[in-house]
């Protein structure tokens, strides 16, 4: 922070305190911070996998649903439907698997040290693999309701 000094006007005869002003100068960044806007772009890109958009078009959503006993369902019954949860749940697996392809393109960006890139191989394939399987489940559970 760049401060320069500068000195006020007294009256003679007057002692004058023993203290200085400064004046203090401050930039506002002419840039946005590339971290803000990758977290802007994951947070829409969340928002839009979650149901944002159908929730805003379809103002009767609710965040969860009961069944005929009164215990809670997470899928909604139809298929061109969808309870609040249901969406963000799928967006969470969607996010999980997104991050496994980010740990596979990670795994080849250091050539020289081959444990971390193994290490990083193995987790994001798990990733994939766990989030696919949840997927295809969760989609089994929406076509076929009584499957779950």
């Amino acid at each position: 922070m760049a401060e320069s000094q500068f000195r006020l006007p007294w009256v003679p005869l007057i002692k004058r305190p023993n203290f200085r002003f400064y004046k203090v100068r401050f930039s506002i960044p002419t840039r946005i911070p590339p971290n803000v806007l990758y977290l802007a772009i994951y947070l829409s890109i969340f928002y839009i996998f979650a149901g944002g958009v159908y929730d805003l078009v379809n103002k009767d959503t609710i965040a969860f649903g009961t069944d005929a006993d009164g215990g809670p369902q997470l899928f909604y019954p139809s298929q061109d439907r969808q309870f609040l949860l249901e969406g963000l749940a799928a967006a969470l697996v969607m996010f999980m698997g997104a991050a496994g392809i980010y740990l596979l393109g990670q795994a080849t960006s250091d050539p020289h040290d081959t444990g971390r890139a193994s290490s990083y191989q193995i987790i994001g394939g798990i990733l994939i693999l766990i989030a696919f399987i949840m997927i295809s489940s969760m989609f089994n559970c929406k076509i076929n309701p009584g499957s779950c």
